[in-house]
């Protein structure tokens, strides 16, 4: 039987979902975002999340954050929308961009549970109320965990326009998964995809490259990756391996029209971890338009995506 527990994490409520039997649990921050910090299967670590309270508010590197209104980076945090200029803070002062919207600076709140002896199903929601100047704009987010015994975990995220005009919305999720000592005794597997061809700030520009390194499962070894793939849109959706000496994951994400058609592969520079990052829109998009959505008054835009633990 799965159960939900709670504890406090230095100033945070740290909510623990566990089953009595399978060695299978995730702990998250409702009031950071819902962020991921442990994901268990098998009794194996699976997730590079936060150790601790202070890296949990100081949010080096986005670990596990849910991404909205935008993911990754928007080009020196200026965009336009119906005819008017706005500038985001500048939080990536390497390349004078900001970075991944401000998912992780929005509490959540557990409004349901659906805890059997097969599955767990945890689901939180926010109100944002467009009092940001550089986004004002209310919407409604919500976020969804779900662990099925005893080796599947995969989250659902939907934002709804509460505003009276169209705004412009992208999703993403931002995990970094641990799976060997060094990530790059790892074994890789990409989907078919394109890569897209970025400049000296890391923003796209315009071109796209056929890739195929790892389109057969592949030892990561000295190869470095902070690139954006475009993936086949294939109304399903599309798959990646990581594998490690002690086991690895088949990494999966939802694809088709205003679906996680993106995917960011990164390979941080300390070497422990790699992510694979599912975006709904590429980088810098409130400006590009690529995979930008114009949501309606009342419209919601929904993605999913998930792991399942390879023994």
């Amino acid at each position: 039987m799965y159960e939900l527990s709670t504890d406090q994490f230095g100033a945070f409520e740290r909510c623990t979902i566990q089953h009595s039997v399978y060695p299978q649990q995730i702990q998250f921050i409702p009031e950071r975002g819902g962020c991921l910090i442990s994901l268990r299967m098998e009794d194996l670590e699976l997730l590079d999340g936060y150790k601790t309270p202070e890296e949990v508010d100081f949010n080096r590197w986005g670990k596990s954050g849910l991404l909205y209104p935008f993911p990754n980076r928007l080009k020196g945090g200026q965009y336009s929308w119906l005819g008017k200029q706005y500038q985001f803070p500048l939080n990536d002062a390497e390349r004078n961009n900001a970075l991944h919207g401000f998912g992780m600076e929005r509490a959540l709140t557990i409004t349901s549970t659906e805890l059997t002896n097969e599955k767990a199903i945890v689901r939180m929601t926010g109100d944002y109320d467009g009092s940001l100047a550089y986004y004002p704009w209310p919407f409604r987010i919500e976020l969804s965990y779900h662990l099925y015994a005893p080796d599947m975990f995969w989250f659902e995220v939907a934002v709804e326009n509460k505003a009276s005009n169209e705004i412009p919305m992208g999703l993403g999720w931002h995990p970094y998964f641990h799976l060997a000592e060094k990530a790059e005794s790892c074994e890789l597997r990409l989907p078919k995809v394109d890569m897209v061809g970025v400049d000296a700030q890391m923003i796209p520009t315009g071109k796209r490259y056929g890739y195929d390194e790892f389109t057969s499962p592949k030892t990561i070894g000295s190869t470095v990756l902070d690139n954006c793939f475009a993936v086949e849109e294939t109304h399903l959706e599309v798959s990646a391996t990581l594998r490690g000496p002690s086991g690895g994951i088949r990494y999966w994400q939802e694809t088709g029209p205003k679906k996680f058609n993106y995917l960011q592969v990164f390979t941080p520079p300390y070497g422990t971890s790699v992510a694979l990052e599912p975006m709904t829109c590429n980088v810098d998009a409130f400006n590009n338009g690529d995979g930008l959505v114009g949501l309606a008054p009342g419209e919601v835009l929904r993605a999913k995506a998930g792991v399942q633990f390879i023994r």
